[in-house]
């Protein structure tokens, strides 16, 4: 298993108190972060399929404190499957503030993002108060 800091992402000792690499307090940073807020953080996690699965987690939450770092993670990722997952989280959380980079990932080069961004548009415009 690896650890890793929450703060930079850089690998740690499973016993690590300080990371070494930016001397973040380990133990601190995670005693006063909430569950959304740690699932935020994994959005930068270095392995791929941790990014997925918190995407995953806040769109099933439809948290909507989660829609900026989302949209972040579709316009900076370089991934297509965690671009998928969190094109799909913002069409399940359903916040309009989204709607211009959904629309933007009908035109990724993926085919796996055209269509998520497709069925994240339908959601939005399907739970779009008349």
């Amino acid at each position: 298993m690896r650890f890793y800091c929450t703060n930079c992402w850089a690998e740690v000792a499973e016993s690590a108190t300080i990371c070494p690499k930016c001397g973040d307090d380990i133990v601190a940073r995670q005693a006063r972060s909430d569950y959304v807020e740690k699932l935020i953080a994994a959005l930068r996690h270095p392995e791929p399929t941790t990014p997925i699965r918190a995407a995953w987690i806040l769109g099933e939450r439809r948290e909507p404190v989660a829609v900026e770092p989302l949209c972040r993670l579709v316009r900076e990722s370089r991934d297509a499957f965690i671009v998928e997952s969190a094109v799909e989280a913002l069409g399940k959380i359903g916040d309009a503030h989204a709607l211009t980079v959904i629309e933007s990932a009908t035109r990724h080069p993926s085919p796996r993002v055209r269509n998520a961004a497709k069925k994240a548009l339908a959601q939005l415009r399907r739970t779009k108060p008349a």
